[in-house]
């Protein structure tokens, strides 16, 4: 575990370096991620979901994923409330600590701990139980800062996002056999996806008035990464689940730093910037820490 994380750190450190050190200017970063979204993470999302066996267990993580969302919002919009946030700063407050970077980050953590077979729940608990999820329910958290009485989902940006169609497009697949070339092209790209991934994160770290929001993005972060997993791997095991792979892989989804599209949907809806910003570049240093306590917990204190 030790060494993948390791390498994990390597690629990530490589590209804060680079820019830093002005090797690469900042806007280099932007053809790194425009392979990744529209041909890297396409061809790793077909070939895993492709490869993926669909258990009972795979379907009631996909749910207990959607619940714990839903119940995290609500939890950390009560702890905004009691420390007096004003509505635009516990939305803010709320998005960053409930929705995660299962794929950004996710998908490298998970590859390193559970190998090429966890990566596949990965894939799926990415794109169903977090990426379409705050399609759905972001839009309504933002209506509710801004007192509107109406929200409105984009359909269209959420079809037209290039993973969540080569999901779409990996379903339709599933009863084919594709030639073996073909699968053979998907894996070679879907594997310079988590290098680039790394890379790219490292590029775009920014520390921003970390220091003057320390408190509120330390709770943040707090419900984001340790209690949001932790509560849902006490109520699996008090129920008695058995904790196959797909929950295994779901729980240390949950631990994933502040997701990045819940920043952007923060910005561009002129919330509280600050506090989101600040919440996912610290969340990315701490999962370093965090991640492989919760693996960990998860690996030997079950």
């Amino acid at each position: 575990m030790i060494q993948n994380l390791i390498i994990i750190f390597f690629f990530f450190f490589l590209g804060y370096i680079y820019r830093k050190l002005k090797i690469f200017s900042e806007n280099y970063s932007k053809p790194y991620i425009d392979f990744i979204m529209y041909v890297g993470f396409p061809a790793l999302v077909i070939n895993n979901i492709y490869h993926l066996k669909f258990t009972s267990d795979v379907f009631m993580a996909l749910l207990t994923g959607w619940i714990a969302l839903i119940l995290n919002i609500l939890f950390s919009y009560k702890v905004a409330t009691l420390i007096k946030l004003d509505k635009k700063s516990a939305i803010s407050f709320v998005m960053v600590a409930t929705f995660a970077n299962t794929g950004f980050l996710g998908y490298p953590f998970i590859l390193s701990l559970y190998g090429s077979e966890g990566l596949r729940y990965a894939v799926i608990f990415d794109n169903l139980a977090m990426f379409l999820p705050i399609y759905i329910l972001a839009p309504i958290l933002i209506s509710f800062a801004k007192d509107e009485k109406s929200f409105k989902v984009d359909l269209k940006k959420l079809l037209l996002f290039p993973p969540f169609t080569a999901l779409l497009i990996a379903l339709s697949l599933k009863p084919f056999q594709l030639p073996s070339i073909v699968l053979k092209i998907l894996d070679m790209l879907g594997s310079t996806v988590i290098p680039l991934i790394l890379f790219s994160v490292g590029m775009n770290l920014r520390f921003t008035s970390i220091k003057k929001d320390i408190k509120i993005i330390s709770l943040v972060l707090l419900i984001k990464q340790i209690l949001l997993p932790l509560t849902v791997l006490t109520i699996l095991l008090l129920l008695g689940v058995s904790l196959t792979l797909p929950w295994k892989v779901a729980i240390l989804q949950l631990s994933m730093p502040p997701m990045v599209l819940a920043s952007i949907f923060v910005i561009e809806a002129n919330l509280n910037k600050d506090i989101a910003v600040s919440s996912v570049a610290l969340g990315i240093i701490l999962s370093f820490l965090t991640v492989p306590l919760i693996y960990y917990i998860i690996e030997n204190m079950v």
